[in-house]
């Protein structure tokens, strides 16, 4: 026995000592994400998340990296979430084009409620930031590859217009939906980002899908 506490379930019960560096750490990282969303990265300084955070500006250097260590722990939570991967398994079951692509519209809206501000953030720093380009490119192509995938599948499924194809439609919803296509439809339009995903499904919709044949009265 080396005297570890053990918990209800049988795992090991971790020493306060334990999760106290593991608590602080997150709340640096929602005190980053928190300023670099209102006041942008650049303009935010160690000193000011150190203070949100309530720890000092050596501690946010030294567990978290500064800065760039802070703005590299939310990329990898974004990238890590993926654009589209999720919905990937659930489109390539239906047979029914207009399902497809509404469960892709449910994916963007997910993933830019829960993403969104970091998405902002990487796309304005990636112009000056060597790595946080590098991100984004890796974000962007495992994007396009999830989407490819998907369209693909309404390739097969004859659910595509007779002048679009897979690498088309690939083109056209990236058009719309890409990393930040809600995020830029709302400062356009204004409102929620659900009413900005309704007007991109039905623009995506009209582009891409075949129209459902009528019945002959």
């Amino acid at each position: 026995m080396n005297g570890t506490p053990i918990s209800a379930d049988g795992t090991p019960v971790r020493p306060r000592r334990e999760e106290y560096p593991a608590q602080t750490r997150a709340a640096v990282v929602d005190a980053a994400r928190q300023l670099f969303a209102e006041t942008g990265f650049f303009q935010t300084t160690v000193r000011e998340i150190a203070k949100l955070s309530r720890v000092s500006p050596a501690t946010v250097y030294a567990q978290c990296g500064g800065k760039q260590g802070l703005l590299r722990s939310l990329m990898d939570g974004f990238t890590q979430a993926g654009m589209t991967d999720r919905s990937v398994p659930e489109s390539l079951r239906a047979s029914d084009g207009a399902f497809v692509v509404r469960t892709l519209a449910a994916a963007y809206l997910r993933i830019t409620k829960e993403w969104g501000d970091v998405i902002r953030v990487v796309i304005d720093v990636a112009p000056h930031d060597t790595e946080c380009k590098a991100v984004l490119a890796t974000a962007q192509e495992r994007h396009r590859h999830s989407l490819t995938t998907v369209c693909r599948h309404l390739e097969d499924i004859g659910a595509l217009r007779d002048d679009v194809d897979a690498q088309l439609a690939t083109r056209i919803i990236t058009y719309y939906y890409g990393i930040d296509g809600l995020l830029r439809t709302r400062e356009v339009f204004g409102g929620s980002l659900e009413r900005s995903n309704e007007w991109l499904f039905a623009q995506v919709t009209a582009a891409v899908l075949r129209s459902p044949s009528v019945p002959e009265g």
